[in-house]
């Protein structure tokens, strides 16, 4: 049984709607990439917090001994 055949106006139709598919699939990754690029700022933040923490903490010890 052979093939339907397609207009050239469904093909076009076709591809117009995989092309909007598309576009929305690519949003949705460049938003993913820019949460785990916020993430792992904040990430960073922390970390550098805790450094200054145990810093200041350290600071103050060595003050209260004296």
């Amino acid at each position: 049984m052979p093939a339907e055949r397609r207009t050239d106006e469904q093909i076009r139709g076709e591809i117009a709607t995989e092309r909007e598919q598309l576009v929305a699939a690519i949003g949705d990754l460049r938003e993913g990439v820019a949460a785990k690029k916020k993430i792992a700022a904040a990430g960073a933040a922390a970390v550098g917090a805790g450094v200054v923490t145990a810093a200041v903490v350290s600071a103050l010890r060595r003050v209260r001994r004296r």
